[in-house]
């Protein structure tokens, strides 16, 4: 009886206002001001993953990288129809993805490209904010996302997109920028030749590396690139490559990127066979023999797949810049000998998240386009070529580091 009467009462106050509203102006809702006038049912929850940090790319760009959390709060699929990022100040639109871009931006919990979501279902938006040399750099970020569905009879803000579905638009997900620069590191090695495989910002199994670890997401090689070493013929390998000897990359030096702590090694694990990934990775092995630096501040520098045996420190030891480190190799998950090198807010190698960072000095020769069967590299001409500093080198940019002292 007590449920009959608070459902009554309801129904009462419902009919109540309706009587009200109709009462009012003759413009109808939009022009109300009250409580929750302008309150919209939205379809998707938005939320940035952190506070993105701005950093110089080698192309001469500011490119501001992050994800923007999906969510679809309701119990019917949503299509994503576009995302605008905007400058939280003024409205402007910095980056914009739609039609087919969706699903080459977009992708769910577990990886897969998609432009839609299942009920409950959530995803992120890989976005590459780029700012030309000049552009003023925004305080904070929103998004204007606009999806299409199941129409629910909650709001008035929506419209017809087609016959059984309706548009919503809507925007938030509002971040504001990290007021701490990217660490400004020297070269993680020395010579000539080095090819920034997998590196920022686009498409990238890096930056889409998504991890869960114990309990957290985490991107630890968000801004991550696997070195790779070209001789002077431009050959990453000669004859046989299935042999680590063939490549010029192995054997290369690791060297310190500043004055830093050691406080994590592993070394003994076993090389493996180029051109094939090993059945046997695990969380423990994946990394391969490796060196952890504590560079102050928050910032950790991590050196993975090391030659066994050719570690040259131990915790705790200080290393100054440009100190040698180990030996590059090809162990752990891997299919030929390179050092993958990143940046990020903690020791663990996977179980953090990671930081862009601006290398000091280094010469741009070109871009990366294609290898032959043969192992040659094929380079091209870069209209941004020639010396960089403090800038990070972007995919497959082909660079020379200063040589050690």
């Amino acid at each position: 009886m007590r449920r009959f009467f608070m459902l009554l009462l309801a129904s009462l106050l419902f009919a109540g206002s309706f009587r009200a509203m109709a009462a009012g102006p003759k413009e109808g809702l939009d022009q109300l001001e009250f409580a929750g006038a302008r309150d919209q049912n939205t379809p998707v929850l938005l939320g940035a993953a952190s506070r993105p940090v701005p950093f110089l790319g080698a192309d001469g760009r500011v490119h501001i990288d992050y994800e923007l959390q999906v969510i679809n709060a309701r119990a019917v699929p949503v299509k994503l129809v576009s995302l605008e990022v905007l400058d939280a100040g003024s409205g402007k639109v910095l980056a914009s993805v739609s039609g087919a871009e969706v699903a080459r931006t977009f992708s769910l919990l577990g990886g897969a490209a998609t432009d839609s979501l299942d009920a409950a279902q959530a995803g992120f938006f890989w976005i590459d904010v780029v700012l030309e040399p000049g552009q003023p750099l925004p305080k904070a970020l929103s998004h204007r996302v606009v999806t299409a569905g199941a129409e629910v009879k909650l709001t008035a803000a929506v419209k017809p997109a087609s016959e059984g579905t309706v548009q919503t638009t809507q925007t938030g997900g509002n971040v504001a920028l990290s007021t701490r620069p990217a660490p400004l590191i020297g070269p993680p090695l020395e010579g000539t030749g080095w090819v920034a495989f997998n590196g920022c910002c686009k498409e990238i199994p890096h930056r889409r590396a998504g991890i869960p670890v114990n309990g957290v997401l985490y991107v630890s090689q968000r801004f991550a690139i696997d070195w790779i070493k070209l001789d002077a013929n431009s050959q990453q390998s000669n004859g046989d490559s299935n042999k680590n000897e063939n490549w010029p990359t192995y054997g290369q030096k690791a060297i310190a990127v500043a004055d830093a702590k050691v406080v994590s090694v592993l070394d003994g694990l076993p090389e493996r066979v180029p051109n094939a990934l090993p059945p046997d990775t695990t969380m423990q092995n994946v990394t391969g023999n490796h060196v952890v630096l504590d560079l102050g501040r928050g910032y950790y520098a991590f050196y993975a797949h090391l030659q066994p045996g050719s570690l040259k420190v131990r915790i705790g030891d200080r290393v100054k810049r440009g100190q040698v480190l180990a030996l590059l190799g090809n162990s752990g998950n891997t299919t030929a000998p390179h050092l993958h090198f990143h940046v990020s807010d903690g020791m663990g190698p996977l179980s953090s998240q990671g930081l862009p960072y601006v290398i000091d000095a280094f010469v741009v020769k070109g871009l990366a386009t294609d290898a032959t069967e043969q192992g040659k590299v094929l380079v091209q001409s870069l209209p941004r070529q020639g010396p960089q500093r403090a800038a990070l080198p972007m995919d497959a940019y082909v660079v020379d580091f200063p040589a050690l002292k």
